[in-house]
């Protein structure tokens, strides 16, 4: 709980330090001294202005608002920093204060829920072998740090509306990273495996058919593996490293896509494709980020080239890519659909690569779950804001945060439920056709409403 105390603390301090607007809510943030010094001007006059007539001129002694060591205490500080409110504004140690709280107890719960409980173990059949200390302990500390990334971009996007690059590239590199090098700890699944009737013998299988014919039959590795690309399915070898070419195309344009789409873009044709290709060119040219995604382009090329030369960090490091790629564009298609139907900018690319993100981190599957919790909590909460007059506009991440959290920590319930649609290969990107062209459809519908009534 301590631990989880300082990391909430960290968090604190680079929710200030990085968002799009910094502010000085943390105690180890320095005030800019010509900002106390106007800060401190402005409660003079509010509190001279709103004195009784007759009485004498209010006075701010300023030694008040200098630090102690104890305001750089987590969690205790901010009871005593709290008297910094004339300058940072009033209650502002509430929400700092209750985030090290919730990453103390939510460190505490996340070790019982996954370690000592196993609550993420998926037994769908009896016979199954529990998963060793070492891969829960290693799943916990990754979702533990996973989190952490998801509870900065749900902070930094509540205080500015955007979620920023600085929290999303290390947190996409660290999910790659993860995914390949620390396979056993991604989330568990099952595997079904077509073998002969009598495989089960000596071989650590699960029997759950009489029989496909008279000589094979399915069944369940005793044991749950880490999800993959091709779960439920077993790994098959069209998606194995060397010498496959085709897992190496795939794997590197779902890498240098994600490289393209940090860089620094603009798309204007209401002047024409010829001027919006030659704005978009040099646009890409004269600007330094260009150059660093192409650095990066080239450096993870070559990574993924070596664990594709290899056996052993091949999985896990292509299924990270796949997943990158499947929550990140999911939600870049949403965006361009509802963009052009609307006419509007419907959703911030911040959420496209924080999708990114957490695809790299959890593989393509959970995604799936994610892009359709997400949006519940996301129009109850619109309509919430549009009937008390507040605004139809609203965070998507956080809802995006919440709905991983669920996924996560419920995992095998969601897992086994929606396994038999993941067996088939072509049922889950159908589905997904079918609602993206439906997501088109209806925003017209949403659209042409709005014209008909007034209401755009």
């Amino acid at each position: 709980m301590l631990f989880g105390i300082v990391v909430g603390a960290l968090l604190n301090w680079l929710a200030d330090y990085w968002g799009w607007n910094q502010r000085f809510r943390s105690p180890w943030r320095r005030i800019p001294k010509h900002l106390m010094q106007e800060a401190l001007r402005q409660f003079r006059t509010e509190q001279n202005r709103q004195r009784p007539k007759g009485s004498s001129t209010v006075k701010v002694d300023e030694s008040v608002f200098r630090k102690i060591w104890f305001d750089y205490l987590p969690l205790l500080g901010w009871l005593h920093f709290a008297r910094f409110s004339p300058l940072i504004g009033r209650g502002f140690w509430i929400r700092p204060f209750c985030v090290e709280l919730f990453c103390g107890l939510g460190l505490v719960f996340l070790y019982q829920w996954e370690v000592e409980s196993q609550k993420l173990l998926v037994v769908p059949v009896a016979g199954m072998i529990p998963e060793a200390q070492t891969v829960l302990l290693t799943r916990f500390a990754l979702h533990g740090i996973f989190f952490s990334f998801l509870l900065l971009a749900t902070l930094t996007d509540f205080d500015d509306f955007v979620i920023r690059d600085l929290i999303t590239i290390p947190g996409t590199i660290f999910g790659l990273l993860a995914g390949a090098l620390l396979t056993w700890g991604m989330l568990p699944s099952t595997e079904i495996v077509v073998m002969p009737v009598l495989a089960s013998v000596d071989s650590g299988l699960i029997q759950i058919t009489n029989g496909i014919d008279s000589e094979t039959a399915l069944f369940y590795r005793a044991g749950n593996v880490p999800l993959h690309a091709a779960s439920p399915n077993a790994h098959p070898p069209e998606m194995m490293g060397r010498p496959n070419f085709t897992t190496l195309t795939v794997a590197l344009i779902c890498w240098w896509g994600w490289c393209f789409a940090g860089m620094d873009r603009v798309w204007r044709v209401s002047s024409g494709y010829r001027r919006a290709m030659a704005l978009f060119l040099r646009r890409l040219r004269r600007s330094l980020s260009t150059w660093w995604y192409l650095l990066a382009a080239l450096i993870g090329s070559l990574v993924i080239a070596t664990l594709w030369n290899g056996e052993l960090h091949w999985q896990g490091g292509y299924s990270a890519l796949i997943g990158m790629a499947v929550g990140g564009g999911m939600i870049w298609v949403v965006r361009l659909a509802a963009s052009w139907a609307l006419k509007i900018e419907a959703m911030g690319f911040g959420d496209v690569t924080f999708m990114a993100m957490i695809g790299a981190f959890l593989g393509w599957q959970p995604c799936i779950f994610i892009f359709f919790l997400a949006p519940l909590a996301g129009v109850v909460i619109a309509v919430i804001r549009w009937l008390l007059g507040l605004g139809s506009h609203i965070y998507y991440g956080p809802f995006l945060a919440l709905a991983t959290l669920l996924t996560v920590l419920f995992w095998p319930h969601l897992w086994l439920w929606a396994e038999p649609f993941f067996e088939v290969p072509w049922i889950v990107p159908t589905m997904l056709l079918f609602c993206g062209v439906l997501l088109v459809v209806l925003l017209r519908l949403v659209a042409a409403v709005k014209r008909r009534f007034g209401l755009s």
